[in-house]
């Protein structure tokens, strides 16, 4: 089967199967580094191998990926590693998942208006856009998130960070996503030093959320995430909505905190977001 696009950040190594998906495989090597088969619904990635049909291509419970050989990168399939007939790099089109330039101004105003209308209603957009009496977790999940953000706006970035990280359910939970739309925005406003901190504090557990925390403060994204940012627009922000049950969504909440838009009110009476928060 065919590869239809490799993330530019994929480490060569063996990889064993975590758990499988209708459109996505997981794999993890030995030091919990993640690669992601994914059909073209999801679509490229830093860490995401392209193909028709994700499940068929990882037949077995293992994948082997060969380090690059004289302008080679292999891939072999089965029980264990082998660096027999590799795929030349050059047959396999390689995506760049670097951080485009955009009109920071108008991503803000982009997400403000369009966010409410396209995040799930039990994603992060209940913090910053409420609309009527929320479910009781909804409610001590953002009174956490509000305590949070009074702990960084105090200076106190490390305390407010780990309330933040790991809260909340799912293969990423709401808590690590805001972190990493944070620090994509940190890293458009050229502050990669304060993204690599909080990147520090915010690392745990779960190694699905460490790899997209690391390409995040990295300032590495997705094909999705790489158009909205190229050209903002309400229906490329519904595209990242889309991504998990509220994953792409809380990812865009934590991007908007994090470029601090001036009409950006956080409910929460004792602080307003009126400036970028570092």
């Amino acid at each position: 089967m065919r590869i239809l696009s490799s993330g530019d950040r994929i480490r060569p190594g063996a990889y064993a199967v975590k758990a499988r998906f209708a459109r996505s495989v997981l794999l993890l090597d030995m030091a919990n580094r993640a690669l992601f088969v994914v059909d073209t619904s999801i679509g490229a990635g830093p860490l995401n191998l392209v193909v028709a049909d994700p499940n068929a291509f990882v037949a077995g419970e293992t994948l082997a990926m060969a380090p690059p050989r004289r302008g080679r990168r292999g891939l072999q399939q089965g029980s264990g590693w082998s660096r027999h007939d590799p795929v030349p790099v050059a047959l396999v089109p390689r995506f760049d998942s670097a951080l485009p330039r955009t009109d920071r101004a108008k991503l803000a105003r982009v997400l403000k208006t369009a966010l409410p209308r396209h995040a799930p209603p039990d994603s992060l957009v209940s913090l910053f856009f409420p609309s009527g009496k929320l479910p009781r977790l909804q409610e001590n999940r953002d009174a956490l998130f509000r305590t949070a953000f009074a702990q960084i706006a105090a200076g106190r970035l490390a305390a407010g960070v780990r309330l933040i990280r790991g809260c909340g359910a799912g293969l990423t939970p709401a808590g690590d996503d805001f972190l990493c739309g944070w620090m994509l925005a940190l890293r458009l406003h050229r502050r990669g030093a304060l993204a690599r901190e909080i990147l520090k504090h915010a690392r745990g557990k779960n190694p699905v959320s460490n790899a997209f925390l690391e390409l995040s403060a990295a300032g590495r994204v997705h094909a999705a995430m790489k158009k909205l940012l190229q050209a903002p627009s309400p229906a490329h922000v519904r595209t990242v909505c889309a991504f998990g049950h509220s994953s792409g969504a809380d990812l865009l909440c934590g991007m908007l905190f994090g470029l601090g838009y001036s009409e950006f009110r956080i409910q929460n009476p004792e602080w307003t977001a009126s400036d970028p928060p570092f």
